[in-house]
């Protein structure tokens, strides 16, 4: 594979990439400081591919309403547009437990119930996102690109997940993975 920063830019525009960066700065900060090993960089602001889900937010009273706001503004690049209605939250503290988790966007009623610490949270907001960008058939699902308490996801579709793998060394700080497969 072809790693110099020409081959890696025709690539990835042409696997539609960069379809939704707000403009050009997104494919010149994916290429800030590259040196042709394969590690580009993930300008979160304007690639418009790039969320965060904080385990330990998710899981706290409101978690789940404030995940699916921040995603409004990033699925409305897509042409998804995303209302939010009213959230319920039952949480019993015998059991720590969510026994009642459900939100409603667009006028359907999604529940996310079960949800017992920061893990079942994560997932629980990783499989509404999916969700979501399946129900609008949008071409891409969520990957993990850097792991940790406060962790940060890429949209992609398979072409592009699959590029960046080749291309992304094993152990690098970001890279895609494939969460779907993992879980």
């Amino acid at each position: 594979m072809n790693k110099d920063r020409l081959s890696v830019s025709e690539k990835l525009k042409a696997i539609g990439y960069f379809k939704y960066a707000d403009s050009d700065h997104a494919e010149k900060d994916t290429f800030s400081g590259y040196q042709g090993n394969g590690r580009i960089s993930f300008p979160y602001d304007s690639l418009n591919r790039i969320f965060s889900i904080d385990a330990e937010s998710i899981y706290e009273s409101d978690g789940l309403e404030s995940h699916v706001k921040g995603l409004v503004k990033l699925f409305s690049n897509y042409g998804i547009d995303l209302e939010v209605g009213a959230c319920i939250e039952e949480f019993d503290e015998a059991s720590s437990t969510y026994t009642k988790r459900e939100i409603m966007i667009n006028g359907k009623k999604y529940s996310t119930p079960g949800v017992e610490e920061w893990g079942s949270a994560f997932n629980s907001g990783f499989k509404l996102t999916n969700q979501l960008l399946e129900e609008h058939n949008f071409d891409g699902s969520v990957y993990g690109l850097f792991m940790d308490e406060s962790s940060t996801l890429i949209i992609l579709n398979t072409e592009q997940f699959e590029y960046l793998q080749e291309l992304i060394p094993e152990g690098s700080n970001y890279r895609p993975i494939d969460l779907a497969g993992m879980m």
